[in-house]
């Protein structure tokens, strides 16, 4: 069972770890992060920033644990860009370490937060974008209920270099005619 919750700056260190045991795969797939992102100062900064964008309902970072171990993180998903009336719209982002993949945390994980986003949060649209030759990632997102949209044409940058992207969404269903 996946175990899904908010965190503040008394994680700090957690959060740290987290993101040392996964810096190799994730650098490969996000934007350059700055030399001290993993410090204990700096994650306690982000932290302290994520916890006030979720309460002013900008920004919602959710941090994955194993029900067995939960004091570990071993995930996270992320809700970015929230747009309210008329848009109703946000991006998705989420990360698992690579020793948790394939093992269904991150699918139970994130169908119940964007179930939760769609009916609590009355969210019409999710939007993802993913590397074209992240196979897991787009995997993930079509056993979600994702649908691919387009090429997002040089959008993210990636190691120095703007890459293209493809974008998947999905639609609130209760939205659906």
């Amino acid at each position: 069972t996946t175990l899904f919750r908010s965190l503040d700056e008394r994680s700090a260190a957690k959060s740290k770890r987290f993101y040392e045991e996964g810096a190799e795969i994730f650098n490969r797939v996000e934007a350059k992060k700055p030399d001290n992102y993993c410090t204990t100062g700096y994650q306690r900064k982000l932290l302290r920033a994520e916890y006030k964008s979720f309460l002013a309902g900008s920004y919602m970072r959710y941090y994955f644990f194993e029900e067995a171990d939960p004091d570990t993180i071993i995930g996270t998903c992320s809700f970015a860009e929230i747009r309210h009336a008329p848009y109703n719209s946000c991006i998705i982002g989420y990360k698992l370490l690579p020793r948790f993949q394939k093992k269904g945390y991150a699918l139970e994980g994130i169908s119940e937060l964007i179930s939760a986003l769609f009916e609590e949060d009355r969210i019409h649209r999710i939007e993802a974008f993913t590397l074209p030759d992240n196979l897991d990632s787009i995997s993930l997102l079509l056993r979600l209920g994702f649908e691919f949209e387009s090429i997002a044409r040089s959008v993210i940058l990636l190691n120095g270099e703007y890459r293209d992207h493809n974008r998947y969404v999905m639609i609130n269903p209760m939205h659906l005619q």
